[in-house]
């Protein structure tokens, strides 16, 4: 298995952010919960030691992209993409007591 954790922003196209979004979704992408614009998608039977197995997942994730912005007229989308077999975490820092703590939370909106 791959993991991917996508994070992006929308430049100068932020009134079509809700129609991205669905986008994403038809296309498999999970929005993570309480982290804005950041997006997660398994590649369940990808092996990790193949390196062209990286630059195909590299290849889907632009041309997710570029299908995206031709479709919607989007002005331009920046993005940063983690690709690994490890598990994502998803973590919130907030005060507890008078002192802050880390405390685990979902990942995904449940």
């Amino acid at each position: 298995m791959i993991r991917v954790l996508l994070s992006l922003d929308l430049m100068k196209s932020e009134n079509q952010r809700d129609d991205f979004y669905a986008f994403l979704k038809k296309k498999g992408w999970k929005k993570t919960n309480d982290a804005d614009t950041v997006w997660t998608l398994e590649y369940e039977n990808a092996s990790p030691a193949n390196d062209d197995t990286y630059n195909r997942i590299k290849n889907n994730i632009k041309s997710t992209l570029i299908e995206a912005s031709e479709e919607l007229k989007l002005r331009r989308i920046v993005y940063v993409a983690q690709l690994g077999n490890a598990e994502f975490i998803a973590k919130a820092i907030k005060k507890d007591e008078g002192v802050y703590k880390q405390f685990n939370r979902p990942l995904h909106p449940e």
